[in-house]
């Protein structure tokens, strides 16, 4: 019966206060949908504040263990409670409560203390950064009074130190000021222009006060985020004018942990009464101590296991859990609702973890976030950690329990060879001292980790899980994902942010460019910390590249690398993909450790072919062969890898031999030819930097005595003997005139091999070297097919190392939410000269800020005009915003800007190692090279310098040489405003940002993409998550109050417009408003499309951009563009909305335009229906018909689609249900019947010159190739050929008796190619390298240079013609 008043509309749900549900268990056993779920899901789920649900469920004690009560759960979005008990032992948690408390926004100026405080040490020399930091936090939490206590505590601690010098004048100062300092009593009553309490402190206090009656029988625990808070909360409460004489508090965090009598001292004063009221950090979350009836948390924790520890501090059912939280903040409400959101599986570990046991891992639904336990003010103190080489983060023991369940969550959802689950166990030895063990997953081979005897409980099991963190760690199981991430910025103006902008320079030549620091790894600058004994290998197996085998090399980092995903490499047209296996961390000898550095040395001077020379000490890394016997664990996860004995199959005799010699004579009376010349490289000449061949293959048909046809070197010469007698010095002859000859082919130079378009440079002009005599051959200590893996080292490290910023940036900002692989796409620029960039990305991210924008100021300017919108939105979305974003937060370091440039590579090694004698040399070869010609990655750009100009004087502007801004950029990573790259550095910013936007919402939905937004500092306040959007509407007047007028709808046009778009709208006056046109309040005020439209505008422009991204994942950013632009122009949607019948139900008072509207629907059904005939007839599918219209369609046309599209989404409550139903069913395909890269123009070749205009193409061309007689044969007498030019090749050809066809027919073939094949373009147009345009200009010169040769031969012909014509007159 309520279903059907529902459904005829004589009742509706809002009305309702509670909803009653008895017997619910029935519902789940029908085979069709009960009623009730129908009204909970066609009713109740369409609107914002529904009534309360109460339902029972009635079953046999036998059938509780079988019973399921998910679906209810979901149905009824509510939570199962249990009032008999499902067995003896069943935990029922706290009573959790919700305490609002207002907004503080405390202005620096109110806090005159801390102003005075500053002034006294203005230098910082014994208050430092951390001070202010912790006192603006105190400020915050709990009000001037606080900060007071807060200063006078930390004056009284310096002040009672002894000095001389400086500091002893400063403390006398501090001294002064400390006595001058008035004790204030407590003012509660906010709104009091006497307050000095935050409102929050307030609230805490009027909670507590509610407890009075409990008088000593009152237990309770306040748990907050901050050890500074902590102390002067507890003092605050204890003060006799709080009004809480039976509040006896304590601040509890221990400053060591081992000081274990601190808290067993806590429990008996907590268990007598002596303390009733311990306020905690999390820090000290696992604290023993007896079970408390009401459990406050200060701060809101984003974290399961907290949670936890609160259901295991509290009495059960018995107590209260109060939540804290500021009145209208929708990040603290999306926190509280993620903390409270648990599935069965978690619900039953929290009970089981309440009641004392300790054995259970918790299931993978735990969420921990990274927020370290351990705030900054402990840091600073004398406490043992690990340190993360990664990102820097450092793991405490209060935070090793969630580490090792983060990596156990991690381990279970990656490994395939989980033989068993871990397990955490504790043991009694005594009636004082515990022990506890910890049993890793069984697959990874760390047998039990037994901690040491300890007092407590929670100290065993803090020591023993450390412990086993250590050992993973070692063993390089345990990285960054698992450590705690400390924070990325600080609101604190004062503070040291981590992310914090750096300073920006800009170039003199140009205001667009600018320059920012660039970032390097922090994975080894922490190497360095590491042993250098102890390495941890990461074996590289390139896929065959080019034909040729490429054997294994392992990677030897002093530090734990992180797993890093496969990637492919690239030379000469062919790829290759390099996997990565991670071994298991050993021991290396003083002597092992020598031969390694020589072989690294040797490895870096052979593919720089320059002197390099380094210290053991100082390397970060080395590089090392392995034997035939090693091969990967088949099948074996990457992290899994670690149980790989890589430094059993290294042959140290080879690197022992490559590191004390770099060649050795090919001719051996000891071995044959043959086996010398297996896998060799070879060089003619006896010493290290000279150019190397790969032997190719024996020649026994050659000797030295003989005369071949294909050597031009030796072509003057009537042998090989005799051009070794002619060319080299002080040659003395041959042993063995008869011995066969050996054919080789060049090492080609060090390469940069990330770009599809790697490729050897240009070949000399010389002859090539091709046969060798074996007698004067030197071969090569590095085999070939070692070397070969060795070539391809400094692009592979190139890449390891933007991995590692990926990581980073990824795990310190967005804490893990990114996928890696997008997330380093999203950072790549064009520049980058990489084989993906970030411009697909920006692409689909533009599209996502956009519909957020549009989101936010929708429901935030409820009475703003379009164009009102419009303009606040560019506030949000404009480039100049987002690179503010993007420099406040600290994103521009982490831009993969630069060009790998191969003839600077080195290994990782630390800058501070003394030169020596090579060193020196290498200097002095560098200061040569600097004068010589290079390859050019980076033009000049002038700074303002003012050193250099003051030393240097008028010589301080000259232009510097290549090498130095080669040098120079390794440093600094400017961008924007090049010729080869013409645009400015914010806009490449800002495109950045977009792009990471994009990446987060391939990653993870609207949720993840909102989040980064949020972190990215785009200003979108008091937003949080998706559903906020909509809360903030029903929190503000809404349009229909500003402007009441609203049309009423014809019965059957609702109807109708519901059948059309497949979808009800909740809100028939949002349909009204959407199809109302401005004139139809003949000049009086009205709710018209306008602000639906201009919402629709951004979600049917996302929804497009992520259909076209996911339809074509590799057509180029320049296609994309072109289709969405075709897609959602208007005169595409005016072709829609007539082919939809929508134009059937605007609703207008115009004439004028009744009559345009009508023409244009007539035009267009005709040459709608001429194309139809034409497409059947040339049997192909039909094109943009709208196109061809010589009228411009009626604007209102398209806007009342948009606006449609708004109004759905609007009643979906700003999400896509009924909108993503209309797209897909209706939208999209007519758009895909029509709309295709073939028929963006009625004129296919400007399609394909606009295409290759937009992906930066400069050298193309639809040329017309002349047809010699002899071809006629082939081609039909009187054919025109025509071809498409791309970078001078031919990418599509098509002939016909027409030029015109001809010129159509290859168009359309060379957009199918380009559609067809993702990496064409890639592959053949560099323009967005630079290199493209310098060799276009040398092109361009030689044909110049050729044409005046030309020229002047043809003149001195016709001169020398005449004159013979004059002699013979003559004669």
């Amino acid at each position: 019966m309520l279903l059907d008043s529902l459904m005829d509309g004589n009742v509706k749900l809002s009305q309702a206060h509670l909803i009653v549900v008895s017997d619910a268990q029935r519902i789940i056993l029908m085979n069709i949908s009960h009623p009730i779920l129908r009204i909970m899901t066609d009713f109740y789920a369409k609107i914002l504040d529904g009534p309360r649900i109460f339902a029972t469920v009635t079953s046999a004690p036998e059938r509780w263990a079988s019973l399921d009560l998910t679906r209810l759960e979901i149905a009824f979005r509510a939570q199962s409670f249990f009032l008999a008990t499902k067995a003896a032992d069943s935990w029922y948690g706290p009573l959790e409560l919700v305490v609002e408390y207002d907004k503080y926004n405390p202005q620096e100026a109110d806090d005159e203390l801390t102003s005075r405080v500053r002034d006294t040490d203005p230098g910082g020399l014994l208050l430092r950064s951390k001070h202010f930091r912790t006192a603006r936090r105190i400020l915050q939490e709990l009000g001037l009074l606080a900060v007071d206590l807060y200063w006078k505590h930390v004056l009284d601690e310096l002040c009672s130190s002894t000095t001389d010098g400086d500091e002893s004048d400063l403390r006398k100062k501090l001294s002064q000021l400390r006595a001058s300092l008035p004790n204030r009593t407590l003012v509660a009553t906010y709104g009091s222009s006497s307050c000095n309490a935050s409102p929050k402190l307030a609230k805490l206090l009027e909670v507590l006060s509610a407890y009075e009656g409990h008088g000593t029988d009152f237990r309770g625990i306040v748990f907050t985020r901050d050890r500074g808070v902590a102390r002067i909360l507890a003092e605050i409460l204890g003060l006799p004018h709080a009004g809480l004489s039976f509040i006896r508090p304590i601040a509890f965090y221990q400053r060591k942990s081992n000081e274990a009598n601190h808290e067993l001292e806590l429990y008996r004063a907590f268990e007598e009464g002596r303390h009733n009221l311990p306020v905690l950090t999390r820090c000290n979350e696992d604290v023993e101590i007896p079970q408390a009836s009401t459990i406050i948390s200060f701060n809101l924790f984003e974290d399961h296991l907290t949670y936890a520890y609160c259901h295991a501090r509290s009495k059960g059912r018995h107590s209260h859990l109060v939540h804290m939280i500021e009145r209208g903040n929708n990040e603290q409400r999306r926190v509280l609702n993620h903390v409270e959101t648990i599935d069965a599986d978690l619900r039953g570990w929290i009970a089981g973890f309440a009641q004392g046991s300790t054995n259970a891992i918790p299931p993978r639904s735990l969420y921990m976030s990274l927020d370290p336990r351990v705030d900054d003010g402990a840091e600073g103190e004398d406490q043992e950690y690990m340190l993360d080489p990664t990102t820097s983060a450092c793991l405490y023991k209060p935070d090793a329990e969630a580490a090792f369940y983060r990596f156990v969550a991690t381990f279970e959802q990656q490994a395939v060879w989980n033989q068993g689950t871990s397990s955490i166990s504790l043991e009694e030895n005594d009636s004082t001292r515990y022990r506890c063990t910890v049993t890793p997953p069984k697959g990874i081979g760390i047998p039990d980790i037994v901690g040491p005897s300890c007092f407590t409980k929670a100290q065993a099991k803090r020591e023993a899980l450390y412990r086993a963190c250590q050992e993973c760690v070692r063993m390089g199981y345990m990285d960054y994902r698992h450590f705690p991430q400390p924070p990325w910025y600080s609101d604190d103006p004062h503070s040291e942010a981590r992310g914090s902008a750096q300073e920006v320079q800009t170039a003199n030549t140009s205001a667009g460019t600018h320059g920012y620091p660039r970032k390097s790894p922090d994975f080894w600058a922490n190497s360095s910390k590491y042993p250098v004994s102890t390495l941890y290998p990461t074996v590289v197996v390139p896929d065959s590249l080019g034909g040729e085998s490429h054997a294994p090399v392992v990677i030897l980092t002093r530090a734990p690398l992180p797993q890093i995903p496969n990637f492919l490499l690239f030379f000469a047209g062919a790829r290759a993909t390099a996997h990565f296996y991670k071994g298991a961390p050993f021991e290396a000898s003083p002597v092992q450790l020598q031969a390694l550095r020589g072989y690294t040395i040797r490895v870096v001077r052979s593919l720089t072919n320059k002197p390099f020379d380094c210290p053991a000490e100082s390397l970060l890394c080395f590089f090392a062969p392995l034997a035939p016997s090693w091969q990967p664990l088949s099948g074996a996860p990457g992290f899994l890898g670690a149980q790989l004995r890589v430094g059993e199959h290294i042959p140290w005799d080879s690197v022992q031999l490559t590191a004390d010699y770099f060649a050795v004579p090919l001719w051996s009376s000891l071995t044959s030819l043959d086996d010398s010349a297996r896998d060799a490289v070879v060089q003619d000449r006896n010493v290290e930097f000279t150019m190397r061949h790969f032997l190719v293959k024996v020649r026994h048909d050659l000797t030295p005595l003989s005369k071949v046809d294909d050597s031009p070197r030796e072509a003057e010469y009537p042998n090989f003997l005799e051009y070794c007698k002619a060319r080299r010095k002080d040659f003395e002859g041959l042993e063995d005139e008869k011995q066969p000859m050996i054919e080789v082919s060049a090492v080609p130079g060090v390469l940069n091999n990330l770009h599809p378009m790697s490729a050897p440079q240009t070949p000399p002009a010389k002859a090539p070297l091709k046969y060798l005599i074996p007698e004067l051959t030197y071969k090569f200590t590095i085999p070939a097919s070692t070397f070969r893996t060795l070539w391809l080292i400094p692009s592979i490290m190139t890449r390891i190392d933007s991995y590692l910023l990926v990581k980073e940036l990824d795990a310190r900002l967005f804490h893990l939410s990114i996928h890696e692989q997008q997330l380093l796409v999203a950072l790549s620029t064009r520049a980058a000269w990489t084989e993906s960039n970030y411009e697909r990305l920006e692409f689909l991210g533009d599209a996502f800020l956009k519909v957020v924008a549009s989101n936010f100021l929708y429901v935030t300017m409820p009475s703003a005009g379009e164009g009102a919108l419009h303009n606040a939105r560019q506030g949000i979305i404009g480039n100049k915003i987002l690179h503010e974003c993007a420099t406040r937060v600290g994103i521009c370091p982490y831009i993969q800007h630069k060009r790998f440039v191969p003839k600077l590579w080195q290994p990782p090694h630390t800058p501070d190692a003394p030169p020596t004698g090579a060193q020196s040399q290498q200097q002095q070869h560098q200061s040569r090279e600097a004068a010589k010609d290079g390859e050019d990655v980076d033009e000049d750009v002038e700074m303002a310098d003012a050193e250099s100009s003051e030393s240097n004087g008028p010589k301080g502007k000259q232009k510097r040489s290549k090498k130095q801004r080669q040098m120079d950029g390794q440093n600094t990573l400017w961008m924007g405003d090049k010729a080869r790259y013409p645009t400015d550095a914010q806009h490449i910013v800002a495109d950045v940002v977009e792009a990471i936007l994009a990446a987060a919402f391939l990653s993870g939905g609207h949720e993840v993409a909102l989040r980064a937004a949020k972190r990215l500092h785009i200003p979108l306040p008091n937003v949080a998550q998706w559903t906020d959007f909509a809360r903030i509407a029903a929190e503000h007047p809404t349009a229909q109050h500003a402007h009441p007028s609203v049309v009423d709808l014809r019965p059957d046009t609702v109807e109708a417009v519901q059948t059309v778009v497949g979808a009800i709208f909740s809100r028939p006056a949002l349909l009204a408003q959407a199809l109302t046109h401005g004139s139809a309040f003949g000049g009086t005020e009205g709710a018209s499309y306008e602000r639906l439209e201009f919402i629709g505008d951004a979600v049917l422009d996302f929804l497009v951009a992520r259909h076209i991204f996911e339809r074509h994942p590799h057509l180029s950013p320049g296609g994309l563009t072109l289709l969405k632009g075709a897609m959602v122009s208007n005169r595409a949607l005016a072709a829609f909305c007539v082919h939809a019948g929508l134009h059937r139900h605007l609703v207008h008072s115009s004439d004028q335009l009744a009559n345009a509207i009508a023409k244009y629907v007539e035009a267009l059904e005709a040459r709608r229906a001429r194309e139809y005939e034409l497409a059947t007839r040339e049997n192909r599918l039909p094109g943009q018909y709208w196109l061809d219209l010589p009228m411009e369609p009626p604007k209102c046309l398209s806007d009342v689609v948009e606006s449609v599209i708004g109004a759905l989404y609007v009643c979906d409550s700003f999400f896509e249900v009924g909108v993503g139903r209309f797209f897909d069913a209706v939208f999209k395909p007519f758009m895909d019947a029509h709309v295709r890269l073939q028929t963006l123009s009625a004129n296919p070749k400007v399609t394909l010159l606009e295409l290759l205009q937009a992906e930066g193409c400069q050298q193309h061309a639809v040329v017309k190739i002349p047809q010699e007689r002899q071809n006629a044969p082939v081609h039909m007498e009187g054919e025109c050929m025509h071809a498409v030019q791309i970078h001078g090749q031919v990418v599509a050809s098509a002939t016909d008796l027409s030029a015109a066809i001809a010129t159509r027919k290859v168009s359309l073939a060379a957009l199918d190619a380009l559609a067809n094949d993702p990496e064409l373009l890639a592959r053949i147009c560099d323009c967005g390298s630079g290199e493209s345009k310098k060799q276009h200009q040398r092109q361009q010169s030689s044909i110049k240079s050729d044409e005046v040769m030309q020229d002047e031969e043809a003149e001195a012909a016709e001169v020398e013609e005449a004159m013979e014509a004059i002699e013979e007159g003559e004669l």
